[in-house]
């Protein structure tokens, strides 16, 4: 944010000036970090008052942020404007070359080839990068393109490359920033779920896809055995007509199925409702300030799962410490969603339901 030469003395009259054709200001308060922060009612409707507000309160050098009070609303001024640097986009361009590559080689060491003594073998890993980078680059595109349509400035996705050993896939998958907080829940909520359901609509196809050229047999001692979600289980019986595992025997995944299961894991985990993944987008937006309890809730389950159930839930129950396990607030947090967008974000819960892997990984018999 970019602080400007604001005169501390007529502040509050340009930001009360600024903001008096959109609430009826009943009280102000002058913040010892030059906030001004006004208390009132809206004149204007909470949907569409908050653009032409920011625009009145930019030109002043404040940044607005609008909270619901129990008797009005509460505006935050905050002194600076929020300036956006010019996007590097090599960077993304880099990652994203050598993240190709690390799955490449990943997909091909898990096929049995032996890319540094025969360097065109590495090819045998490409349905499983195509499959897994096809389904993390829709997700990532899904929550860019909704962003922009919406007048976020998010950046390009940043791929994370993984060396071959260190992890499954070869990669740790890919984040968008955003580079300033969404403008109100409904944002929120596009914003956040078009990932998981974009990048759903390219990995179910790829899934059964992948497990039609999958074969059945007996799970050999020592091997990485994937976790059953309720929709995978499905899956199986759908094109096995049976339930999986059972007798003894398992679907043997092809490298599609496999790139798929993992792009669907990816899935479930950032459905979490915790923090800013994309579930704590969907929480927030649904629930306001009181998705911090079920985030919190959520840690817990994270805490007993890894405890009792598998040790790779503890990953999920630390990481969150680390990035924040609290949704900070839109800029304008008055607003709630429609029944379309309550919809929506009930919708993005079931997917996580259906989604969800107790155990992601077992080596049975190891």
């Amino acid at each position: 944010m970019q602080q400007l030469l604001i005169d501390a003395v007529t502040a509050p009259d340009a930001v009360r000036a600024a903001a008096r054709d959109f609430m009826q200001i009943e009280d102000y308060i002058i913040q010892p970090n030059g906030s001004v922060v006004l208390h009132g009612r809206l004149l204007v409707d909470a949907q569409r008052v908050y653009r032409p507000l920011r625009q009145r309160l930019e030109a002043v050098g404040f940044t607005p942020f609008v909270t619901r009070t129990v008797d009005g609303v509460e505006l935050v001024a905050r002194p600076g404007v929020i300036q956006h640097k010019p996007a590097r986009l090599w960077i993304n361009v880099v990652l994203l070359v050598v993240t190709i590559i690390t799955v490449l080689l990943n997909g091909a060491l898990s096929e049995g080839a032996d890319p540094f003594g025969q360097p065109l073998s590495i090819l045998r890993g490409l349905p499983f990068m195509l499959t897994l980078l096809g389904i993390l680059g829709t997700h990532e595109m899904g929550h860019f393109i909704v962003g922009r349509l919406r007048g976020a400035p998010m950046s390009w996705p940043y791929f994370i490359p993984m060396p071959p050993g260190i992890t499954l896939t070869g990669t740790m998958g890919a984040v968008i920033v955003q580079r300033e907080p969404l403008e109100d829940r409904r944002t929120l909520l596009e914003v956040g779920i078009a990932g998981p359901l974009a990048g759903l609509v390219v990995a179910v196809p790829l899934l059964f896809l992948g497990l039609h050229v999958s074969t059945v047999g007996a799970s050999a001692p020592g091997s990485i055995q994937e976790g059953n979600s309720l929709f995978y289980l499905l899956a199986k019986f759908i094109v096995f007509g049976q339930r999986l595992p059972g007798n003894g025997v398992d679907v043997e995944l092809s490298s599609i199925a496999w790139g798929a299961w993992i792009g669907l894991l990816i899935t479930m985990l950032n459905l979490l409702p915790i923090g800013q993944l994309d579930g704590g987008h969907v929480a927030y937006a649904l629930l306001g300030r009181k998705a911090d309890y079920l985030a919190y809730t959520m840690i817990g389950v994270c805490v007993v799962l890894g405890i009792f159930v598998s040790h790779t839930w503890l990953l999920w129950a630390v990481l969150p410490l680390l990035t924040g396990i609290r949704h900070p607030a839109p800029f304008n947090d008055v607003p709630g969603l429609d029944r379309k967008h309550t919809a929506l974000a009930i919708f993005g819960l079931i997917v996580f339901f259906l989604l969800l892997v107790p155990v992601p990984l077992t080596v049975p018999g190891g």
